[in-house]
């Protein structure tokens, strides 16, 4: 069951100032700022994790409730899912969902077909959406089969985004469980806790309240910078492969994967969900990116970089940032809570930007560093189904 009970704030005592981290990010002398505000540095998968392992997003070193109270009536442990998820990611585990319906439009692809009923498969990943507040896990999925249409060789096997938390930021309610098989690490830690409730672990949240407070970190603010970063220079790179398409060239037969256009299946409805939109206003990049070279090579090059920024850097910063949102929209934005350690900062309402008609909540962090927010109403269409 999904809870939104918020805990108790904590307040900034009066003489405190900014912790010294959030400083050192906010005017731009942190050393992974530096790199993130200096195009000539290089921006990789190693960096990015760097920046990604920052943010404490595991089970490890925690001491969540019992699941159980004394008269042993089940209360739930205040553990998180996502939590207990990404160590799952890591060590690649494999996971079934023996229900799901989905919660988007349903489409299928002439190109495969489902066996059975269940989904399972190695996690691979957890994903987030950048306009609401909805997670996914992704896995390959073992109970697809795809045949190449040409050769019609099949292969067991296709990537798949199974939602667990809606669009409204609350549990879907298309599955029901997760069934993956331990650890040794993962069962003592579910043990020595009293987690486990016969052979199930219940979980009332799927972002701990005290994440709220995840916002004001040097992490959360390093992430975002990131993001940034990482949106601009997947621009370059697309502007390098208009560039070059321009002078003539094209990539190599094969390079890219024929697209299949997916047929919709079922009616769907449009519904209004409620979300925060979270901007960090940074300090100016300096230098420039290289330009690839004006030859196939260069176009393949420019081709390569921008799908690894697009849909490998960016998906693994914004799943972070979105979970440090969640949490500061479902159990702080309300109170508009403030973290202890910004001292006598807090949110100025009513901001609005040069030339701008929309009313922000903002914080000023520096001169070169402002944090703002907003809740606004998004459209989505989803299955009527």
């Amino acid at each position: 069951m999904y809870s939104n009970l918020a805990t108790v704030c904590d307040y900034a005592d009066e003489n405190r100032e900014i912790a010294n981290t959030v400083k050192t990010v906010a005017d731009g002398t942190h050393p992974l700022a530096q790199v993130i505000l200096d195009r000539s540095q290089n921006i990789d998968l190693d960096f990015v994790r760097s920046v990604v392992n920052r943010s404490i997003f595991s089970w490890e070193g925690r001491h969540p409730t019992p699941a159980l109270d004394e008269a042993e009536n089940f209360i739930g442990t205040d553990l998180d899912l996502l939590s207990f998820m990404v160590p799952l990611v890591t060590r690649g585990a494999v996971i079934e969902l023996p229900t799901y319906k989905s919660r988007r439009p349903v489409v299928k692809k002439a190109s495969e077909r489902k066996v059975g009923q269940s989904r399972f498969g190695q996690i691979t990943g957890l994903t987030s959406n950048q306009d609401v507040f909805s997670f996914s896990v992704r896995i390959r999925d073992q109970s697809v089969i795809a045949k190449n249409l040409e050769t019609e060789q099949e292969t067991v096997g296709a990537w798949r985004n199974y939602m667990l938390v809606d669009c409204d930021g609350r549990w879907h309610d298309g599955w029901n469980s997760i069934v993956w098989d331990p650890s040794r690490a993962e069962n003592a830690f579910l043990a020595q806790n009293k987690l486990w409730t016969s052979n199930s672990v219940s979980f009332k949240y799927y972002v701990h309240p005290n994440r709220r407070q995840s916002v004001f970190g040097a992490p959360y603010l390093l992430l975002k910078m990131l993001s940034n970063r990482i949106t601009d220079e997947a621009k370059f790179y697309r502007r390098e492969m208009q560039r070059l398409e321009a002078l003539g060239f094209t990539l190599p037969q094969g390079e890219k994967a024929e697209y299949e256009a997916p047929v919709s299946l079922g009616s769907t409805e449009k519904i209004a969900v409620e979300t925060l939109e979270m901007v960090l206003d940074m300090p100016r990049y300096r230098y420039f990116y290289s330009s690839v070279s004006d030859s196939e090579a260069g176009l393949v090059e420019a081709y390569h970089m921008h799908k690894l920024f697009t849909y490998t850097l960016k998906p693994l910063v914004q799943f972070v940032i979105r979970a440090d949102e969640a949490a500061y929209f479902q159990f702080g934005h309300k109170t508009k809570f403030v973290a202890h350690w910004m001292g006598q900062s807090s949110w100025e309402s009513g901001y609005r930007t040069p030339r701008g008609r929309t009313d922000w909540n903002r914080m000023v962090l520096s001169n070169k560093t402002t944090l703002r927010y907003r809740i606004k109403t998004v459209t989505e269409e989803v299955s009527a189904e």
